[in-house]
């Protein structure tokens, strides 16, 4: 009964090896796409051992591990003899992980949203951004140097500033070489008072010449005939204590061109006579206004039988004043670069723009004009005829000449 129930067991145990066995020889045919045909499975080798043992006659109950009766469950397989062959097989690399990393690389690279590139016009600007900054500091160093320029021309423009007018003998067609001043007219400027100081200096005043250091003085007319315009600047700085800024010599010629340049002048005579001009006579009423061209207001400004040198000095401060006021009109703006231009070439005048600015701010605000003149008496040197200054005019002359921008003396 034993031996019948044993082997009721034995093959029961041999039909689950067999069905053990082709679960196994299925498995190792999905492997074996994967693994290498070379190296054998452990059923396989199990198969092997059994054929072999029975061939031999061996009970199979006592040798096949799985009918070993030591063995608490008979229905587990016994994995220590796998797992020692297991250690003595080589190791097979699985790429099942790396297929399945890529896969996961590959669907993380797939949700993974691109980062989206920035345009050319976004580059640009955040590397214009440090430009932007120095064009801004740029801009403010220009803007705190206008400021600075336009405070150094408004300082400049609003100071003091001395003119001296020449007016030489020469007469149409005639060279300045050798010839004398007519009219020196010194004129102060001070636009922040709104004044101008008009000195007249006759033509034969006894004064010392700086081109003639071998004489003590002589008639300062002289000084343009022997130094030109440079030794009479000498001459009126001397004798004034002032320190001249600018300066222009006039003939007749040029002074009529100049008149007609800007469109003539009106003048109120303040004296009346009749003078002959180069065509034609004109007669001059006191207190009446005249709408003179170049040959009318040169016959004016030239007159002196009637009366004294000083009187015509003064009616050549009226031209010149007049001129200046037309200049500094809104009608007469427009004339201002071809009258400058004029003036350079054919005058020599000696003007920069922040002191023509000076001269058009203080004619435009109708300024108090404080005409004078050096008075002195009759002298005679070595029998030549001499007008000798006195000293408490030429001193009142320096005091009101020496002021601030303000107009007050110094």
């Amino acid at each position: 009964m034993k031996d019948d129930q044993r082997l009721s067991r034995v093959e029961r145990r041999k039909r689950e090896l067999e069905q053990q066995e082709l679960e196994a020889s299925r498995l190792n045919g999905e492997r074996s796409s994967d693994e290498p045909s070379n190296i054998e499975e452990p059923s396989n080798i199990n198969e092997a051992w059994r054929q072999n043992r029975q061939g031999e006659g061996a009970p199979v109950q006592s040798e096949h591990p799985f009918l070993n009766e030591k063995s608490t469950d008979s229905s587990k397989p016994n994995y220590g003899t796998s797992k020692k062959r297991k250690k003595r097989m080589p190791r097979i690399p699985s790429f099942s992980k790396s297929k399945r990393k890529t896969s996961q690389s590959k669907s993380n690279h797939a949700t993974q949203q691109p980062k989206p590139a920035k345009s050319p016009k976004q580059e640009v600007d955040h590397s214009s951004k440090p430009s932007n900054k120095r064009k801004r500091k740029w801009k403010g160093k220009v803007a705190l140097l206008l400021i600075l320029l336009l405070l150094v021309g408004g300082y400049v423009a609003t100071s003091p500033f001395t003119f001296l007018i020449m007016g030489s003998d020469a007469r149409v067609g005639e060279s300045l070489s050798g010839s004398r001043t007519d009219s020196l007219q010194l004129m102060e400027f001070v636009p922040r008072s709104r004044t101008v100081q008009n000195v007249s200096i006759p033509r034969d005043t006894y004064t010392a010449i700086p081109c003639e250091p071998d004489r003590d003085g002589d008639k300062i007319t002289h000084a343009f005939a022997y130094g030109g315009a440079t030794c009479t600047v000498g001459a009126v700085e001397g004798l004034t204590d002032a320190s001249v800024d600018g300066q222009v010599v006039i003939t007749f010629e040029s002074f009529m061109e100049l008149i007609d340049l800007i469109g003539g002048v009106n003048v109120t005579a303040t004296h009346s006579f009749s003078e002959k001009g180069f065509n034609q006579t004109y007669e001059y009423t006191e207190g009446v206004s005249y709408a003179m061209d170049g040959d009318m207001a040169l016959a004016y400004a030239r007159h002196r039988k009637s009366d004294t040198d000083g009187a015509r000095s003064n009616r050549q401060t009226e031209v010149m004043t007049a001129v200046a006021e037309k200049l500094a009109s809104p009608s007469g703006w427009t004339k201002i670069p071809a009258t400058y231009r004029f003036m350079k070439e054919e005058m020599g005048l000696e003007m920069n723009v922040l002191q023509m600015a000076s001269v058009g701010l203080t004619m435009i605000s109708n300024p108090d004009v404080n005409k004078m003149q050096v008075e002195g008496q009759d002298a005679y040197i070595n029998n030549v005829y001499y007008y000798e200054p006195l000293e408490e005019s030429v001193q009142s002359i320096r005091d009101a000449l020496d002021l601030s921008m303000w107009g007050t003396v110094r």
